[in-house]
């Protein structure tokens, strides 16, 4: 169904305000869910069991305030209806669990999503709070469960659905090839029918005339596609392509402001359904669609179904094939996705020479300081939802390698205190002991680069890697030591290592994990130079928005070429 858009919020009779938000629910399209409940509602008395039903498939797709406001507008009008009352007072009950999760109470807010689930096991929004409150302190596999459940219950919820298949790249236990069935499992499931690719036809296949391309993405605003895009963006030969943004996030930031700067045309298409979606990039003649968010949260990855566009591509905000045929190409590296690792992907792999990714170093990072005192230190500034078990081990054992060094572990998770104690008890079962960690909040970006000063080795986790926080800890002079894998996730830090010529930091297991840490930290000399050299490495090889405009540029020509003679037909 797709949604009256041209209707005033609060202007329709409440039937078809109720129809109109199960199907705008169903259809992810939140912000117009949130713009229509601004406005009074309706009388809904005389419609309960399709407000009832509403609510509940409002719940079912993760709108759980609308439907807390629906139910408040119906137990106004009928406070004596046991039903109504009971099925309010669930989502009242919900609230209170989220509060304590905004208020940063993790141990409290789990306590009460397990009440609360254990009288109510199908709330939907429940156990999507508890499945989060589980990934945060590091339960990798207990996360995976919790999704799996979700899944079940609502077997049309695509968003929970993307939960697991980022869940799953948490844990160890999941192998690459059980993930990349998992993303083909998704796309079976809610991308089903996938329109037929284009037929190329002259005049508009013309492989070497100038493209329109557009680029889709919720996060248009400062953060990590800001990093690693936009200054690309501002950089685009505008005789090659002309760019449109489309804009899913309705954020405004200063790094909004020069996303519309720098984009040739910007569209903000948050409120649209999937098919006015498709219908305004069909009316912009796009030639290349590039999707930027993959499976992560805002995604609108199944309006590609449609194919609005000829060529569909992604890069960027995610880290695996997407796993459906809507998407032809993906943007990646030799590193990340290796051509023996082909049978993983769903899409034709288009490979940068230079990396996937091209970074913006803040520029209000400290120099970097000299590093002479003790003790030796380890640090990791992943959030701890990266820090699984065989971490823990590995990391035990580098501690015991080398005595009297100390790890240093900065996350949000540390300026809570019940996740500071269940975090030590777990280090505890590794044999950590409490006086080798020094276990710090957050707090800002700044705060983070300058706690690097004191740091003499990065350990990045595994199997889910770090990237910015990799970028951050080499860009201050501190070398990092990864373990590489399967998965695209489990190769981030050596993708960005190896652009560094620095494969020497790069190990195979856990065994070559542990030794290249403590062979690093009895190299004094090669640490004092790795400290002096690291960000002009950084910043000649990592960080060269022309390279990589002109690199990016290439690989989507090289996919529009491929389709008009299309060759696309032989992935």
């Amino acid at each position: 169904m797709s949604a009256p858009t041209s209707a005033a919020p609060g202007a329709m009779p409440a039937r078809a305000l109720l129809e109109w938000l199960s199907a705008a629910a169903i259809a992810q399209q939140f912000a117009g869910i949130a713009r229509r409940l601004r406005a009074p509602l309706p009388a809904l008395a005389f419609e309960r069991k399709l407000a009832l039903d509403t609510a509940l498939r409002l719940t079912q797709y993760g709108q759980a305030m609308p439907a807390f406001i629906v139910l408040s507008q119906l137990r106004r009008e009928l406070p004596n209806d046991a039903e109504v009352c009971a099925r309010h007072d669930i989502e009242r009950a919900y609230g209170m669990a989220g509060l304590h999760d905004q208020q940063v109470r993790p141990g409290a807010a789990l306590a009460a999503a397990d009440a609360l689930l254990r009288a109510v096991p199908w709330h939907r929004a429940t156990r999507m709070l508890r499945a989060s409150l589980l990934a945060e302190r590091g339960e990798a596999a207990a996360s995976v469960e919790e999704y799996r459940r979700i899944v079940d219950i609502v077997p049309g919820d695509a968003i929970a659905h993307d939960a697991l298949l980022i869940a799953m790249q948490h844990d160890a236990a999941i192998s690459a090839d059980a993930i990349a069935d998992a993303h083909r499992a998704w796309a079976a499931k809610h991308m089903p029918r996938v329109a037929p690719r284009w037929t190329a036809q002259t005049p508009h296949a013309d492989p070497d005339r100038p493209l329109r391309i557009g680029w889709l993405s919720p996060r248009f605003f400062s953060g990590l596609v800001a990093d690693f895009f936009l200054p690309v963006l501002e950089r685009f030969d505008r005789r090659e392509a002309k760019h449109v943004l489309y804009d899913l996030g309705g954020v405004d930031d200063a790094a909004t402001v020069r996303f519309r700067a720098a984009a040739d045309e910007w569209r903000r298409v948050d409120d649209l359904d999937d098919a006015a979606l498709c219908e305004a990039i069909r009316a912009d003649r796009i030639d290349v669609l590039v999707e930027l968010s993959g499976h992560s949260p805002g995604n609108r990855l199944r309006a590609l179904a449609r194919r609005p566009a000829p060529v569909q591509a992604t890069w960027l905000d995610y880290f695996h094939s997407t796993g459906t045929d809507a998407v032809d190409v993906l943007i990646s590296d030799a590193v990340l996705s290796p051509p023996s690792f082909a049978h993983r992907y769903s899409e034709r792999v288009l490979a940068l020479p230079s990396g996937r990714l091209c970074w913006s170093p803040p520029a209000d990072a400290p120099e970097v300081a000299p590093r002479e005192t003790a003790p030796l230190r380890f640090a990791s500034f992943n959030r701890v939802n990266k820090i699984n078990d065989d971490v823990l081990a590995a990391w035990s054992r580098i501690l015991a390698g080398v005595p009297q060094s100390v790890l240093r572990l900065k996350a949000r998770a540390f300026d809570v205190a019940d996740d500071r104690t269940y975090f030590l008890a777990r280090c505890a079962k590794h044999g950590i002991a409490a006086e080798r960690l020094e276990l710090l909040g957050y707090g800002s970006h700044a705060q983070a680069l300058a706690d690097y000063a004191d740091v003499d080795i990065a350990l990045d986790p595994f199997p889910f890697s770090g990237c910015a926080t990799s970028l951050d800890a080499l860009w201050m002079g501190v070398p990092v030591v990864t373990r590489i894998g399967e998965t695209m996730v489990s190769r981030q830090s050596a993708s960005l290592l190896t652009a560094l010529g620095l494969e020497e930091l790069i190990a195979k297991n856990a065994d070559d994990y542990v030794r290249c840490a403590i062979g690093l930290a009895d190299d004094a000399a090669r640490r004092r130079e790795l400290r002096v050299t690291l960000r002009e490495r950084v910043r000649g090889r990592l960080c060269d928005a022309d390279r990589h405009a002109r690199e990016l540029s290439a690989a989507l020509r090289e996919a529009w070429r491929l389709w008009c003679p299309g060759k696309f037909d032989d992935i």
